[in-house]
């Protein structure tokens, strides 16, 4: 009998500057190498939106304006279930710069994306964003 896998809630920004949007390339940890939407887990007390807004910040020293619920995502391995709410928005101020858990970021070309090894969901998140966000 296979067991349930914990839940692991986690929220994630998509950030457009004009054609642009923020990835980050993961370094060491889960999904090292792979290029994503800024995020990480939701802190105890925390709402999504909030999560996405301090891991964006904490991972790229970006601030932006989200404000677009875009979905939720999931990523399953064998020992977890990962629900990843993203939101949208626009660049507010701040220099992309690598820190916390990123390898690098880059501003990419919303078509360029799939140019990057992606992490799963990256591409759905971008293209979905990208149709309900005001650009």
């Amino acid at each position: 009998m296979k067991l349930p896998r914990p839940i692991i809630k986690a929220a994630s920004a998509c950030v457009w500057r004009g054609d642009e949007v923020l990835l980050v390339e993961r370094g060491p940890g889960v999904g090292q190498g792979f290029w994503s939407l800024p995020g990480g887990k939701v802190d105890p007390g925390e709402t999504a939106l909030e999560a996405a807004a301090r891991e964006l910040l904490e991972e790229t020293g970006v601030v932006a304006m989200l404000s677009i619920h875009i979905g939720d995502f999931e990523i399953v391995t064998d020992q977890v279930c990962y629900v990843i709410s993203c939101f949208s928005g626009h660049y507010a101020s701040g220099k992309a710069v690598a820190q916390s858990d990123a390898q690098s970021v880059s501003w990419i070309h919303w078509l360029q994306i799939a140019n990057h090894r992606l992490a799963p969901n990256t591409q759905d998140a971008v293209v979905r964003a990208r149709t309900v966000t005001n650009i």
